[in-house]
């Protein structure tokens, strides 16, 4: 019997859904799917911020206009958060049962949390495990979230009468989209630059090891350059991608170049101290390869940029991984999304209890 489900991701500038139908129940966390409906509109500049909603109404009326335009059948969605105040922390903890493991979590990770741990929503999510002298250790992924930056989304979600099973890690969607058998085989760092922000998660043996998320993004250089000279966004926009990472054409655009040489410059520092800080921490777990997606990643000289800063070979990503599209998405309608929409994706294979 199939079953469909769909990934919601709610971005600074974009609403994007991707309905995704998989062969049974089984299959929804592990096997592969058809994109069967997919569907982005664009918000309003300040609805959302930093990966948090902040107009409920505006943004639930964009969500239910891409479910419209989509043509999605179901609805059922797993909604993503990602904002910098979600907490993610690689953990050890003693091997118990999950639900058990689940109900003592606050107590244990209480002196990580920059809140209280009734403030926040809490997951574990296991990753591996060892024998210790005396115990067996679980290792695995902690996740705090705010609650009230969940409910915001949740309230944007049900205010587009759509019906949330479940919130997921968007690191954890823009892996799990993406992850073939070659990618499983090595270390590699996913990096998805969106409007504002950055999420970078390294991954060992197909499992993740390190989830951040760093400030900048295709829309902050955006804005540097209508500043700088004093035109509007779509203008900006348009300068910043025929331009990209290369030398100004004339002097009267070089503050443009600046712009988008000093946007560029911070985001990329970041991603690369990231890197340092998981090799610095992990030695002999070198990263092997990173794989590029996001709007922001598209600015012309992006990878190469990345690549010299961190000595690794950058790639672009494919958000299809584990998708084949349908025949009303084939062709036109997907072509040069490849690697621009892994979370939404991603979010559609989310485990759902």
């Amino acid at each position: 019997m199939a079953i469909k489900r769909i990934g919601l991701d709610v971005g600074d500038t974009v609403v994007r859904v991707a309905e995704v139908e998989f062969a049974n129940k089984n299959a929804v966390a592990v096997g592969n799917g058809t994109l069967t409906a997919f569907a982005q509109v664009a918000l309003p500049r300040g609805s959302v911020q930093s990966g948090e909603v902040v107009d409920v109404g505006v943004v639930a009326s964009a969500i239910k206009k891409a479910m419209g335009d989509s043509g999605a059948t179901t609805k059922e969605v797993t909604v993503g958060v990602g904002s910098e105040s979600v907490i993610v922390r690689e953990l050890e903890l003693p091997e118990i049962p999950m639900d058990q493991m689940r109900t003592s979590l606050p107590f244990q990770v209480q002196d990580m949390l920059p809140m209280s741990p009734s403030e926040a929503m809490l997951d574990f999510y296991p990753t591996g495990q060892r024998e210790s002298e005396s115990s067996s250790v679980l290792r695995g992924i902690m996740v705090a979230a705010p609650k009230t930056t969940v409910s915001q989304n949740l309230l944007a979600v049900e205010g587009a009468g759509l019906r949330p099973i479940g919130v997921d890690l968007n690191g954890f969607a823009l892996i799990r989209s993406q992850m073939t058998p070659e990618l499983a085989a090595a270390n590699v760092a996913f990096v998805d630059v969106g409007a504002r922000l950055a999420h970078v998660v390294i991954v060992q043996g197909g499992q993740p090891r390190l989830v951040r998320t760093v400030s900048g993004g295709g829309q902050e250089v955006t804005d540097a350059i209508a500043a700088a000279l004093h035109i509007d966004q779509q203008e900006a926009e348009e300068v910043k991608r025929r331009m990209g990472l290369g030398q100004a054409p004339n002097r009267e655009l070089q503050p443009a170049q600046d712009a988008i040489s000093a946007g560029t410059r911070v985001l990329v520092e970041a991603i690369r101290n990231t890197f340092v800080y998981y090799s610095s921490n992990n030695p002999g777990e070198a990263i092997e390869r990173v794989v590029i997606t996001g709007g922001g990643a598209h600015l012309p000289g992006f990878g190469q940029y990345l690549a010299s800063a961190t000595r690794l070979a950058v790639s672009y990503g494919n958000a299809f991984a584990r998708v084949s599209l349908s025949k009303k998405l084939a062709g036109e309608t997907m072509r040069g999304q490849e690697a621009r929409v892994p979370v939404a994706v991603g979010l559609a294979f989310g485990e759902v209890s």
